[in-house]
């Protein structure tokens, strides 16, 4: 569906709580709003979780918190990878790429983020597109 209205950056910074420390949870850095597949909102924190860049807890708390408020980008229970593989394969070989670019352009090895963004990439050379997720 792309008549649903997408942050179009999201990622876990976006979100603050207002007032601190017990407000609800407020989506900031709107500047990309805009319609779109709601699954693409979500391919930053699924990729770091799939690349082991966010904790399993923490990216499982923020899935439940996402469907315990209705959230649009996966079903209401399940298994939420056959919507998300694609938006975050996509978006882990962009970054990947983006920071091999930069480390060559400054003559130095990838760091330890970047370094896990391209054994991701290796990985999912051997994990089929849609395969289940732990």
């Amino acid at each position: 569906d792309t008549t649903t209205l997408c942050h179009g950056d999201l990622h876990l910074g976006q979100l603050i709580r207002h007032p601190a420390p017990d407000g609800p949870w407020l989506l900031i850095d709107v500047d990309d709003l805009g319609t779109g597949v709601p699954a693409w909102d979500l391919a930053r924190p699924a990729a770091w979780y799939a690349c082991g860049l966010l904790p399993p807890e923490e990216w499982h708390r923020f899935l439940t918190a996402y469907r315990a408020s209705g959230g649009p980008a996966v079903p209401a229970d399940g298994d939420p990878w056959p919507v998300l593989d694609v938006p975050a394969r996509a978006l882990t070989a962009q970054t990947a790429a983006r920071a091999v670019t930069k480390a060559v352009l400054a003559d130095r090895p990838l760091d330890e983020v970047e370094g896990c963004l391209v054994d991701a990439c290796a990985r999912m050379a051997s994990v089929r597109p849609g395969a289940p997720r732990g």
